[in-house]
């Protein structure tokens, strides 16, 4: 097994203190610690005979299920690299992640199988029965995910594994060219989940709802979270999300804890009939991805009265970095928080010196949960670090009091008439107008500011609003250059995301700038 700060040891603890304890739920089955741990040991030395070894990557293409987290545990057991992958991804974005991770072999739902086919010829890294499919259609070329299982054994896998051996690869979103690959060690991981026990006061009777994908390093991080302290994990299928059936099953089940993004806060507080459910079981609740617009804030601690609310600031290269206790959510509106355990935190400007307080800048951390690097990407893997210290290119601004505030991305920051604008700004006002539910502010070509503002609204349903109500709803509440100098309004449909619900400003803005030499 190998010594030191490793991610399965944690898990392996739990399941000598809990064997008989469900550990794992989704919508077809429980897991109890020892089945977890006997069926990780079953798919590990399945893949090993296949001729995998420590160091090999494999790639994981499933929709959320029990079967994602024991191929996680699995994996980590053999030494194997797992690189989950968005299943949202077409074929070419798919081939690209299994080639620049080098992966070996690939684990896939039956679901996935008519994506992978016209691009399998192109990956001549995987083999012939290298391909594992989960589900009841197997093609000729792959083998099943259980007949695996059932033909392999349940000994613990005797491999000699560091802590600063990988656990896995995570693929940024992409949202600027190709994804990267940031390589997290076993002691990333681990500290990841010691510095949110430190920070939640977690119990082993906490029961954890995993809405976000499994491919997701958020996920990662609190699965592995529940899993150390001995508690349950309800995974949610993934492909859509339902408030009301968030809200029954956090009844059904006493769900105790559980992480959303904005966008899914914001739809389930829209319920006309939220408040028939018995939400009384919730203990925390963690708002990530974004941070949380000041009146969706106001109303998820009305709405979950019991529940502490946590924001925090992270990414799959950092881990995470801060954190915004209960007792400053309506104090310190707008604010990630300060510092998680072992964290630390500068804010440069562009020659790499600290910027006052108050002053914008590029954030930049250091600490135990970082990445090691961007896989098979030297030139963004220096781009990336300054020393010993990591951006992921956000830009923040810190307090008197050391709260940090983040602006934007880097790239989103609007320059209009000389003057930097960041969009957030903008949109924490608009959201307080009352027929708007969803907003999202980008920059357009303007002959005579450079850059203009234009907002896009997705107004609540059987609401309707003009260009001048929204523009005339800023006036005394954003300075006169901040404001949006025209209005778009969509449909909810029309919004692009990423797959955790993040609001996505690049395809919005491409049709704006499609035939401009410069983009901003």
């Amino acid at each position: 097994m190998g010594i030191g700060l490793l991610v399965h040891r944690g898990i392996k603890l739990s399941v000598y203190k809990y064997p008989e304890k469900t550990a794992v739920i989704d919508k077809n089955k429980r897991l109890t610690y020892k089945e977890l741990d006997l069926r990780a040991n079953k798919i590990a030395n399945g893949i090993t005979t296949m001729g995998l070894k420590k160091g090999d990557k494999i790639g994981i293409l499933l929709y959320n299920c029990n079967e994602f987290v024991e191929i996680y545990y699995g994996m980590a057991k053999a030494g194997i690299i797992s690189v989950p992958i968005n299943f949202r991804l077409a074929g070419p974005e798919i081939e690209y992640i299994l080639k620049n991770s080098d992966s070996k072999a690939l684990i896939m739902g039956d679901d996935f199988i008519d994506r992978i086919d016209p691009i399998r010829a192109n990956l001549e890294m995987i083999t012939e029965k290298n391909y594992i499919v989960m589900g009841n259609r197997i093609p000729d070329y792959a083998v099943s995910y259980e007949d695996i299982l059932t033909r392999s054994s349940d000994t613990e896998p005797d491999v000699n594994i560091e802590e600063t051996d990988p656990y896995f690869i995570g693929y940024t979103s992409g949202t600027t060219g190709f994804p990267k690959g940031a390589m997290m060690p076993h002691r990333s991981i681990y500290n990841i989940v010691i510095s949110h026990l430190i920070g939640r006061g977690i119990v082993p009777d906490d029961k954890y709802l995993l809405i976000m994908p499994l491919f997701h390093s958020n996920s990662v991080w609190h699965s592995n979270l529940l899993l150390f302290i001995g508690g349950a994990i309800y995974i949610y299928p993934s492909g859509g999300f339902n408030p009301k059936e968030i809200l029954e099953i956090i009844q059904k089940e006493k769900i105790t804890c559980t992480n959303m993004v904005p966008t899914m806060s914001n739809l389930m507080l829209s319920l006309p009939d939220k408040d028939r459910f018995d939400v009384s079981s919730m203990r925390w609740l963690v708002s990530s991805s974004a941070p949380l617009l000041t009146k969706t804030k106001e109303e998820l601690c009305s709405f979950f009265k019991r529940s502490k609310l946590y924001e925090g600031y992270g990414a799959t290269e950092t881990g995470a970095v801060t954190s915004l206790p209960p007792e400053d959510q309506l104090c310190k509106i707008r604010s990630i928080g300060k510092p998680y355990f072992a964290q630390e935190i500068k804010i440069l400007n562009g020659n790499g010196e600290e910027v006052p307080i108050g002053e914008v800048g590029e954030l930049y951390s250091k600490g135990p949960t970082q990445m090691k690097e961007y896989y098979n990407d030297p030139e963004k893997t220096r781009d990336a670090f300054l020393g010993e210290w990591l951006s992921v290119g956000d830009m923040a601004k810190m307090d008197e009091e050391g709260y940090i505030y983040l602006v934007d991305r880097k790239q989103d920051m609007i320059i209009s008439g000389g003057e930097n604008i960041y969009p957030t700004e903008l949109e924490d006002v608009l959201s307080k107008h009352p027929k708007v539910h969803e907003i999202v502010v980008i920059g357009i070509p303007d002959e005579k500011w450079g850059e203009a503002l234009k907002a896009i609204i997705v107004l609540k349903e059987g609401e309707q609003a003009t260009e001048e109500e929204i523009i005339k709803f800023c006036e005394g509440k954003i300075a006169g250059y901040k404001k949006p100098k025209s209005v778009d309004f969509i449909s909810a449909s029309n919004m692009p995301k990423t797959p955790t619900g993040k609001i996505l400003r690049r395809p919005l803005k491409e049709k704006y700038w499609r035939d401009k030499e410069t983009k901003i």
